[in-house]
């Protein structure tokens, strides 16, 4: 994969369609019937969650494909892609609250399930990159955090399929009757998603050269004997 090639278009793309989304977010789409104007929210935290949920789903399967080849730069790219889905989580974890207070009157509902599964994904990546942080070598750190981002990726369809499951306070709005958007609402959350997921392409193609850079200085460093 030649990552110069996809790295400027990602990057323009994701520029471009995050500030249609902006926009779309906070004027083309109106204010929500009941919670008004802090809906608007929802926007950027359902976007957030669904991208982490891209990111941790990317960490599981090049996850597999390490294991089965061995091939460092399979590595590169799960450990790049949990340390964005982790960045990803905590804007989801962190917008959530915000709307929650306004709307529930409490930042956090201990007996929500969603909330509570989406808090351990956040913590299970988390542990991931102590994990890693904390293996020096470097076969070993690879193995490890392909198992360790297996088992963390079960986390995911808890945490989606929640509110789908059993009844809880989190809002279902995707496919429900419950929770069907206007139109120009489910546009402007369209938008937002793929600004996004160009955005998570980009950085993630960016920290996956810096680590290819970062790997070249040290063999130069070793061959001179620095």
């Amino acid at each position: 994969m030649n990552i110069n090639k996809l790295k400027f278009p990602s990057f323009l793309i994701a520029i471009v369609l995050t500030l249609i989304a902006i926009y779309m977010a906070f004027v083309y789409a109106p204010p929500h019937d009941t919670m008004g104007d802090v809906q608007r929210i929802f926007y950027f935290h359902v976007a957030s969650a669904w991208i982490a949920y891209l990111a941790f789903a990317v960490t599981f399967v090049t996850g597999l494909i390490y294991l089965k080849t061995k091939d460092m730069k399979w590595d590169k790219y799960a450990f790049g892609s949990a340390e964005l889905g982790v960045v990803f989580c905590t804007i989801a974890i962190t917008t959530g609250p915000l709307w929650g207070k306004a709307v529930w009157g409490v930042y956090w509902r201990l007996e929500d399930i969603k909330l509570f599964m989406t808090l351990v994904l956040w913590l299970i990546f988390i542990a991931y990159l102590a994990l890693r942080a904390n293996v020096q070598s470097r076969n070993q750190k690879a193995n490890l955090s392909a198992v360790f981002g297996i088992i963390g990726f079960v986390s995911i369809p808890l945490s989606f399929a929640a509110n789908r499951i059993w009844e809880q306070s989190h809002p279902t709005v995707i496919a429900t009757s419950k929770g069907s958007l206007q139109a120009s609402m489910g546009i402007s959350l369209a938008v937002a998603t793929v600004a996004f997921t160009f955005l998570y392409i980009y950085l993630l193609l960016t920290k996956v050269e810096n680590e290819n850079i970062r790997e070249t200085i040290e063999f130069i460093k070793q061959e001179i004997g620095d």
